[in-house]
């Protein structure tokens, strides 16, 4: 919700159960803002795309199956066309062309990736891919702390956060708290310590064409506050839910109105606060007066 929270009513409050074979997809009012939602850019698709590839490398990697470059292209291509298809977009070869190059750099990457290069060697004693949509109870309520997947260097465990495209290296101030979030995931899992100190909070990410790492050893400062972080985005989406009501007055509810935010949003031609496009100013041109010269 820390990007745009009218973005996130729109789509998980009032879009919820619109999506196609869903519960409230009969619905017009919410399956068109389940579908806007959902909508991206050809480009945020083959993140998305590219994501599920990550998955299948850590799960071939995990269960010492074979893992295929070729194979693993033909899924990629096949997984964006499906995800162009899906929301009515025309397909471009040229462009999915460009579009797989870059997941495939991405993929291939893995193996020379901060963390992930130790996997299966004699640093690494244990470690598993996680299901990030595998929710845990917090307050009564269900959140998304998963991480995507758990490695034990030495005596450390690495709570891992992968990224497939990421800005910087360095998390901003919020990001860090979000990140926070997996050691409560931690703290809630019976298999692991019970110490925060125990355990190191990693992102992994791609930028410049290739895989960095930040990471920062569990605290318990650092988890108070990442709980604090959880109850006030509890409370804000509780306050959301139940100002918007069904389709009703979005206007309350905040958003982010940032450019970087509303270009990639499907809900920019109907939001009022949609950052528009700046358009060139026109400059009438004039004759300069003799002190101009």
């Amino acid at each position: 919700m820390n990007d745009c929270a009218r973005r996130y009513v729109h789509q998980h409050i009032i879009g919820r159960g619109g999506y196609p074979g869903g519960p409230r997809q009969k619905d017009p009012d919410v399956a068109l803002a389940w579908r806007l939602g959902n909508r991206r850019p050809t480009s945020d698709l083959m993140i998305r795309a590219t994501s599920e590839g990550i998955k299948d490398w850590l799960e071939s990697k995990n269960s010492g199956e074979e893992w295929s470059s070729g194979g693993a292209k033909v899924l990629l291509t096949a997984r964006l066309r499906t995800k162009i298809r899906g929301q009515g977009d025309e397909i471009d070869d040229d462009e999915i062309g460009t579009m797989i190059e870059q997941g495939m750099e991405r993929i291939s990457g893995l193996a020379r990736a901060p963390t992930l290069s130790l996997l299966g060697s004699e640093r690494v004693t244990e470690w598993m891919p996680l299901d990030r949509l595998q929710p845990m109870l917090f307050n009564d309520s269900r959140v998304y702390a998963a991480p995507d997947l758990i490695v034990k260097v030495g005596s450390r465990w690495h709570l891992i956060r992968l990224t497939t495209q990421m800005w910087r290296r360095v998390p901003s101030e919020v990001q860090q708290l979000e990140l926070g979030v997996m050691l409560q995931w931690a703290m809630e899992e019976p298999s692991l310590p019970d110490d925060p100190a125990e355990f190191v909070v990693q992102r992994i990410g791609w930028l410049a064409h290739r895989w960095l790492a930040w990471q920062q050893r569990g605290s318990t400062v650092w988890l108070d506050a990442a709980r604090l972080t959880l109850l006030h985005d509890l409370r804000e989406l509780g306050y959301a839910r139940h100002s918007a009501g069904r389709f009703g007055n979005l206007d309350i509810v905040e958003a982010s109105g940032k450019r970087r935010d509303c270009s990639t949003c499907g809900y920019r031609e109907i939001c009022p606060a949609a950052a528009k496009a700046r358009t060139p100013t026109v400059v009438e041109a004039q004759t300069p007066t003799p002190a101009q010269r």
